[in-house]
């Protein structure tokens, strides 16, 4: 498991950094986003789709558990928090969209069996009103080329 850790300062720093992820995603990558209430999931997960070029009002599916957007690939956000078993995901057509595109998972700590081994995995700690510090692991199996433009990312910021 490799790790960086990246800090914002506003909620727009942390808009900005979606929107790079997904200025800079490739088909089949997967996110997986842990953080407690409030700590800034859904307004990273906007960014990230604001990069793909969804300009639609993003915002978190705590009750629908998914949505799907159309961008220059298509965007699955999930959000486990609500959810009691894996069987409910599972009842709603998971395996067949959390595969292609882009899928991010909010809450992803509830269900750590579904996620997969590629996975760029994001837990965003809260630090005060405005500061995030953002925890990014990935494994070897995670796409390089994310990787590497990742980690000039975070150096330069």
């Amino acid at each position: 498991m490799h790790e960086l850790i990246f800090y914002t300062h506003m909620t727009e720093e942390t808009q900005n950094f979606g929107q790079w992820i997904g200025n800079h995603a490739e088909e089949d990558l997967f996110i997986a986003l842990t953080g407690d209430l409030g700590a800034g999931k859904t307004h990273l997960v906007q960014g990230i789709a604001k990069g793909i070029g969804i300009l639609d009002n993003i915002t978190s599916p705590t009750f629908n558990i998914m949505n799907i957007y159309d961008g220059k690939l298509p965007f699955k956000h999930f959000d486990f928090y609500r959810l009691d078993r894996e069987e409910e995901l599972y009842n709603i057509g998971w395996g067949e969209y959390s595969v292609g595109g882009v899928t991010v998972v909010e809450w992803a700590n509830l269900f750590p069996d579904l996620i997969p081994e590629e996975a760029l995995c994001i837990t965003i700690q809260v630090l005060s009103e405005t500061e995030r510090k953002f925890i990014i692991t990935w494994t070897d199996k995670t796409p390089s080329t994310l990787i590497k433009e990742l980690k000039q990312y975070v150096t330069n910021h």
